[in-house]
């Protein structure tokens, strides 16, 4: 048990001691989060809303798991057809920077999708901690 509450003391002073030891400059972190997603669509296949003539391109709405670059974010979304028709997918995108391309599976029209289009980029935001303490230090 003394062994114990020795090593508790030593950590928090450890931690103590380095806390007074925080530079100066601003940490910043990355706010990832869901997002929207707009943009256009294609239908790839004959699904059962297509009609013929006019080709299966549409415009979608849809909802990411994540607006971080250079990962694949789960998506849903609903789509208008030129055609007329709707539909409705489930699938996944590849978000770079402030776009995303996506292939998923419209459950509406019965056929795979592609789409591509505009999300919201991450923003960079500063630690509050972190301006606290320069506040604390009259900068």
């Amino acid at each position: 048990m003394k062994q114990l509450l020795l090593a508790a003391t030593l950590a928090g002073m450890a931690s103590a001691a380095t806390a007074g030891g925080i530079s100066r400059t601003l940490p910043t972190t990355t706010n990832f989060e869901p997002t929207f997603f707009a943009g256009l669509t294609w239908s790839l296949g004959s699904g059962a809303g297509s009609a013929g003539s006019l080709p299966a391109v549409g415009f979608t709405l849809k909802y990411l798991s994540t607006n971080e670059p250079g990962t694949l974010a789960a998506s849903v979304g609903v789509s208008y057809f030129l055609d007329g028709s709707f539909g409705c997918d489930a699938g996944v995108g590849l978000n770079e920077g402030g776009a995303s391309i996506g292939l998923s599976y419209d459950f509406c029209r019965l056929t795979p999708t592609f789409s591509f289009g505009a999300i919201k980029q991450p923003e960079e935001t500063s630690s509050g901690l972190g301006s606290m303490y320069l506040m604390a230090l009259g900068s």
